[in-house]
């Protein structure tokens, strides 16, 4: 997602990354869905408590600090920014975007710095919707069985794959913008992470995936690799293939991925274990908060570009995310 924002017209399909980060959001709500029963009880308001923790003060600072320079560099489209800002606030940029008909490919390089945030409105919109999903899927397993209740949710995720398509048939003009940005057309890749973190949680794995050697998994952990970087640069969003079946197969190709990598961590351990996986993954939600604002804003301030520009820009960006998650922690803790 980095480079794709900062070079889209040589990482074309950098976008599917989003594909891997909602997968990953819907397996740990549903693996960590306990936490919203601590003592037996349902307290859906601790989790909004804990999920607004995690969300706002670190996208708070990125927008304080991104209109502060916005006003500082070109007053004009501060002017402007008053009902954007609103809408990434209360958790309905993807939808504001929508009705702007914001063409995330045609004009990711000059609209706003904060036009990744529809990303981050999805989140805040699933993680409203989520407790009560948790609370059903308690109630059936609680009062009949976990096959059943891991039916319901199996279920649950095989609806959400038919609103794409539905939508592309229904559509007179298929507007790839909504289908892009929209939460109930991106549904599916949060609720297949969910069912996987069902499946894990009641210990029900594809035991097929589980293999005796160690070559295999990091075969098949390699050819993921080189899949996923063949489609960054070969596959542009225009392309209808992307939504339909690109994006659902992406989906499966990662929750399978997720459970051979479950089912095999011993085969993993020295191989993925890296101080720069690590220094990524703790800053990975202050990345993406800063990556676009810092493309946009030095692209405003050097319009003709600097030699070594994307370079300057990818350092900056680390140096902002580790020091605004600094900040924010050092702000908690206080």
């Amino acid at each position: 997602m980095l480079f794709y924002h900062g070079f889209p017209t040589v990482v074309k399909g950098g976008y599917f990354g989003v594909l891997i980060f909602f997968v990953l959001s819907g397996y740990l709500c549903a693996y960590k869905a306990d936490d919203l029963f601590p003592d037996g009880h349902f307290r859906p308001f601790r989790y909004y408590k804990k999920r607004f923790l995690r969300i706002y003060p670190g996208l708070v600072l990125v927008l304080l600090a991104s209109l502060g320079a916005l006003a500082l560099i070109d007053p004009n489209r501060m002017a402007n920014s008053q009902k954007e800002v609103l809408s990434i606030v209360l958790g309905y940029n993807n939808y504001w975007q929508i009705g702007m008909q914001a063409d995330y490919f045609a004009n990711l390089a000059n609209t706003s710095p904060f036009t990744h945030l529809w990303y981050i409105a999805i989140l805040i919109q699933f993680d409203l919707l989520w407790p009560f999903i948790a609370l059903v899927y308690q109630t059936v397993r609680r009062h009949s069985s976990r096959i059943n209740a891991i039916l319901l949710i199996t279920v649950l995720t095989l609806i959400s794959y038919t609103v794409l398509p539905l939508c592309m048939l229904l559509s007179k003009e298929i507007n790839i913008t909504a289908i892009y940005y929209g939460t109930h057309t991106r549904l599916f890749s949060l609720m297949t992470g969910v069912l996987l973190g069902f499946l894990h949680k009641e210990n029900m794995h594809i035991r097929p995936l589980r293999f005796s050697h160690a070559a295999v998994t990091r075969i098949v952990y390699l050819l993921f690799l080189a899949a996923t970087i063949a489609i960054s640069f070969l596959v542009p969003g225009t392309n209808m293939f992307v939504y339909y079946p690109g994006m659902q197969l992406y989906t499966i190709a990662v929750a399978l991925l997720i459970e051979i990598l479950c089912l095999n961590r011993r085969h993993l351990l020295h191989f993925l274990d890296d101080r720069l996986s690590d220094l990524v993954s703790r800053y990975s939600y202050e990345i993406y908060l800063w990556q676009y604002p810092v493309f946009f804003l030095t692209g405003i301030l050097f319009p003709k570009g600097l030699p070594l520009l994307g370079l300057l820009q990818i350092v900056l960006i680390v140096l902002l995310s580790i020091w605004s998650h600094a900040f924010v922690s050092l702000a908690r803790k206080k």
